[in-house]
Parts: structure tokens; C-alpha cells; sequence
């Protein structure tokens, strides 16, 4: 086996990572405008693609395990340098190309909702603040005797005799 699988599911990975940027990018103008049925629309989509991500990721293990079996090698714990080592020469350049492609989309996606989450963080601290404003906090609740009852008129001496 070849190591043109590898890159062929590498190049799938990058496809849809792109994918999820953009949507991430529709994210971030979709809350800023406030527009949550759009921001449930793209969550939906965003939910299929990590369908799809997920199956990606399980057909590049394989077929990294494939091609390392196809090599002799060891499949576990392999990273991207040693693998491109033991690719040949001619599918470095390309397996490196792929690589650090797909690492820059990651980097973006990670802006994106790092992003998104700031600007969704700071519309809760706004409507958390508007509820604050419109709903005026309550007088203190204390406790205060109430009106004493008066049983001798003009008397202000106990029910005791101090002196007695």
C-alpha cells in the first residue's frame, strides 16, 4: 500500500475542515446580527459534518495502519514526522503540503469559535445585564419590631420591677 491513501484521507480531513470554518464564519455574523433560528440551522449542519468528521478520522486510522503494516512497522503511537519518514520521497513533499494545510485549518477553526464563544459570552453578560436593569432590586428585607402595644398609656416601664 501506498502512501497515497494517507494523503487522499488527509485532503478529505482539510475539505471539511475548511468546511467547518466556513460555517464558523457564518456563525459569528449570525450572532452578531442575533439571528437564532440561523444559529440553530448551522449548529444542525455543524452536527452532520461531525458525522462525517468522525468517520474521517476512523478511515485515516485504518489506513495509516494499514500502510505502517504494509511497511513492517509498529501502528501505535505513530505521529505525522514518522510518517513521513518512512513515505517515499516523491510523497513527502506532498504528505507534507497536505499536513500542514490541515493544521492550519484546525488553527482557524480554533480562532473561529474562540471567537464565537467570546461573542456569545458577552451577549449573555449583556442580557444578564438589561434583565438586571429592568428588573429593580428588592428594598432590604429586615426585620423590624413591630408597633409595641401600649398596655398602661404613657407608661415606658417594664413588665419587671427592677427595684423590687
Amino acid at each position: 500500500m501506498s502512501a497515497k491513501a494517507v494523503i487522499a484521507v488527509l485532503a478529505d480531513l482539510t475539505k471539511l475542515h475548511k468546511t467547518f470554518n466556513e460555517i464558523a464564519r457564518e456563525k459569528t455574523d449570525v450572532i452578531q446580527k442575533n439571528d437564532m433560528p440561523a444559529l440553530d440551522v448551522l449548529i444542525k449542519k455543524e452536527g452532520a459534518l461531525i458525522h462525517q468528521l468522525r468517520k474521517l478520522e476512523q478511515d485515516r486510522m485504518i489506513v495509516v495502519e494499514e500502510y505502517l503494516k504494509s511497511k513492517g512497522l509498529v501502528t501505535e503511537g505513530v505521529t505525522m514526522d514518522q510518517l513521513l519518514e518512512l513515505a517515499p520521497k516523491e510523497e513527502q513533499p506532498i504528505l507534507t503540503k497536505i499536513h500542514r494545510a490541515l493544521m492550519s485549518e484546525i488553527d482557524k477553526l480554533k480562532q473561529n469559535n474562540e471567537l464565537n464563544q467570546q461573542l456569545i459570552e458577552d451577549s449573555l453578560r449583556f442580557v444578564n445585564l438589561s434583565l438586571d436593569l429592568m428588573a429593580p432590586e428588592p428594598d432590604d428585607v429586615t426585620y423590624q419590631r413591630p408597633m409595641q402595644k401600649n398596655y398602661e398609656a404613657g407608661s415606658s416601664r417594664s413588665i419587671f420591677d427592677s427595684k423590687a
